[in-house]
């Protein structure tokens, strides 16, 4: 028996569809392999231009401290506003300062001189989450772990710093300022729910321009001292003064 003329072109039709879907398949797959290439190639050339950025600051930084050459006030005070955009200079490292408690105390020290104003503009206290993030960015290619962060942060009151590392019942830790007052925390947290009637913690770090997190830790805080209560509802948590 022979087929009808239509099935004959019904399956050309058919093979000439899977063909072309392949094609295009084809066609993604070498696009994509070349967007690949092309993005590594791209971080490679980033890679190599942040480790120039980075022997860059060390060399100024070298300059401003042995002050080699004729190197007059006013490149002096430009090179140093150079490495402030950049971030830290010299970056205290494992391979530069060893290993176990002789580097985390060094570290500590450079932590300590760093983050002093950024503490200040951030009203004396930021999670240590932040702390490493802005940490890192002004590091470079020099990146801290976590745990480093963390044993570096502990030395600060040994070290008689003006910072030191506190941990709140809730288990967030935060780098705050030896003269930030807890005393001032709770009044600051009090006035603001009492003036509003009432807040939550995103209202209220609205209020401070502090993060969530932390504006949420104030309230608990004045709530553990009894000046503030709860109404813990489907709205979600917001803190009344304590009128009890």
């Amino acid at each position: 028996l022979t087929l009808p003329l239509c099935f004959y072109f019904v399956s050309f039709s058919f093979l000439l569809g899977i063909v072309g879907i392949e094609r295009k398949i084809e066609e993604k797959r070498k696009e994509l392999d070349k967007n690949i290439s092309e993005a590594f190639e791209d971080l490679s050339q980033l890679m190599v231009k942040a480790k120039e950025m980075v022997e860059l600051s060390r060399s100024i930084a070298n300059k401003i401290k042995d002050k080699q050459g004729d190197i007059t006030e006013d490149e002096t005070v430009r090179f140093k506003s150079y490495l402030l955009s950049m971030g830290i200079a010299n970056p205290v490292t494992r391979e530069t300062h060893g290993s176990g408690t002789h580097y985390h105390l060094q570290l500590s020290k450079q932590l300590g001189d760093m983050l002093q104003a950024p503490l200040e503009e951030r009203g004396g206290m930021m999670a240590l989450t932040e702390v490493y993030c802005l940490v890192n960015r002004a590091r470079g290619m020099e990146l801290l772990s976590p745990e480093d962060l963390v044993n570096a942060c502990k030395m600060f009151e040994s070290l008689k710093l003006p910072l030191r590392l506190r941990v709140f019942d809730s288990g967030v830790m935060v780098v705050q300022l030896q003269s930030h007052s807890e005393e001032e925390m709770i009044a600051s947290a009090l006035d603001n729910v009492s003036e509003k009637g009432s807040l939550t913690a995103e209202e209220f770090a609205k209020l401070l321009g502090l993060s969530v997190l932390l504006s949420k830790e104030r309230l608990l805080l004045a709530e553990k001292m009894g000046h503030l209560c709860r109404d813990d509802s489907v709205e979600g948590l917001r803190f009344y003064p304590n009128l009890f």
